[in-house]
């Protein structure tokens, strides 16, 4: 064990060695200024190659500390010019020295926005942005987007990122949030349409999931045989998926959910084919009412069977009136509110399938007052009908 003398030599010794290091290592970032090299032509130029040494120092190097350096030195070369005359060479020079060392920040713009491109292009390599195009001054151009249907494509800039990508694949959205933060970064992006895309990046993934579980259930219903409760289940996680797509401020269009729901609907109308036999019968109509249409608005035709089902889902009163002697044949719909008979005449589409009935309203009662069913108050008669429909 060493006396207290010989630690404190020894801790002197460590201390003397690291300062012994010390300037060297500082020298390797200091500026030489030599006198004989035009020492005070633009600065700014000089320093617009980040890897470019400038006076011994990297130009992504230099700071403020430098450019007083830089400026000391200068000053002492223009000083130290024997063969100068003041008014026409030094004091012009010395100027020019002390007006470069106080431009600040300004004399690092080129050599910055120089840095900047040289991230933003290592960005686009080190992070594999294929499909983002940058100009040739480093900013970010486009991006080309593919969709998960088909080989769907289209492009976004700085200015159009701002839309959205809608249902992407998972790739470019990985990559126009990338792009979108480099556009943000140049001023031509703002915050919002970044943190939107960021949010949906994140939550694209679950989505498209359960897209998929609840086309795969769809897929699986068809081959099945049809039955209310089924329906009934595949409509309840139809507006699951829709929440989801709503919760990420995506529009419910999705190519794969759309057509799930497209067979969802197709299997309702089988369930309605069904019950509609029960319901007109139940309701008085004669058989072959069920396969008749009526003109609820010009160019508009209905399927009859959807009023009467339309009736006994809201519980309103539907019933079939029989021609009378001086009538004819119609039907009514009574709510709380209203009531509403309808006689037709039957004719078949022009040009159509001269098996399809078309029931043109020729009359109307709306609560007892009786006109005529024409052209001008078509849409109003329709409008009673329909309120009556739906209990109103």
């Amino acid at each position: 064990m060493g006396t207290p003398r010989h630690h404190f030599l020894h801790a002197l010794a460590i201390a003397m060695a690291a300062f012994a290091i010390h300037p060297a290592a500082l020298a390797q970032n200091a500026v030489r200024v030599d006198c004989n090299d035009r020492f005070a032509d633009d600065l700014k130029w000089k320093l617009a190659d980040p890897d470019k040494p400038v006076y011994g120092v990297r130009a992504r190097d230099w700071s403020p500390e430098t450019v007083r350096e830089w400026q000391r030195q200068a000053l002492a070369c223009i000083n130290g010019k024997a063969n100068w005359s003041e008014d026409a060479m030094k004091a012009p020079m010395r100027q020019k020295v002390n007006t470069t060392a106080a431009s600040g920040s300004d004399l690092f713009t080129m050599r910055d926005e120089a840095i900047r491109k040289q991230a933003r292009t290592s960005t686009v390599s080190s992070q594999n942005l294929s499909q983002v195009t940058l100009y040739g001054d480093g900013k970010p151009q486009e991006i080309k987007i593919y969709y998960t249907i088909g080989d769907h494509t289209e492009l976004r800039t700085c200015r159009t990122i701002s839309q959205g990508i809608g249902y992407a694949k998972l790739e470019s959205y990985r990559q126009a949030v990338a792009f979108a933060r480099m556009c943000q970064q140049v001023g031509q992006t703002d915050a919002a349409a970044v943190a939107l895309l960021e949010r949906q990046a994140a939550g694209v993934d679950a989505l498209y999931d359960a897209i998929d579980a609840f086309a795969n259930q769809v897929e699986a219903a068809v081959k099945q045989p049809v039955s209310d409760a089924k329906v009934k289940e595949l409509a309840a996680n139809r507006d699951r998926v829709a929440v989801q797509m709503k919760a990420l401020s995506l529009p419910v269009n999705d190519g794969n959910y759309n057509a799930a729901v497209g067979k969802i609907e197709k299997m309702q109308e089988q369930l309605d084919g069904k019950a509609c036999e029960g319901q007109v019968a139940k309701a008085g109509f004669p058989e072959a009412w069920k396969a008749n249409y009526i003109l609820m608005e010009w160019n508009a035709p209905e399927p009859f069977c959807g009023l009467v089902q339309a009736a006994q889902r809201t519980g309103a009163q539907i019933r079939y009136l029989p021609a009378g002697l001086l009538g004819k044949e119609g039907f009514e719909v009574k709510s709380p509110k209203r009531t509403v008979q309808i006689f037709t005449q039957a004719d078949r589409v022009p040009g159509g399938d001269p098996n399809v009935k078309m029931m043109i309203p020729v009359s109307a009662k709306i609560d007892g007052k009786s006109t005529d069913v024409t052209r001008n108050n078509l849409r109003a008669v329709a409008a009673e009908l329909i309120a009556a429909l739906r209990n109103q």
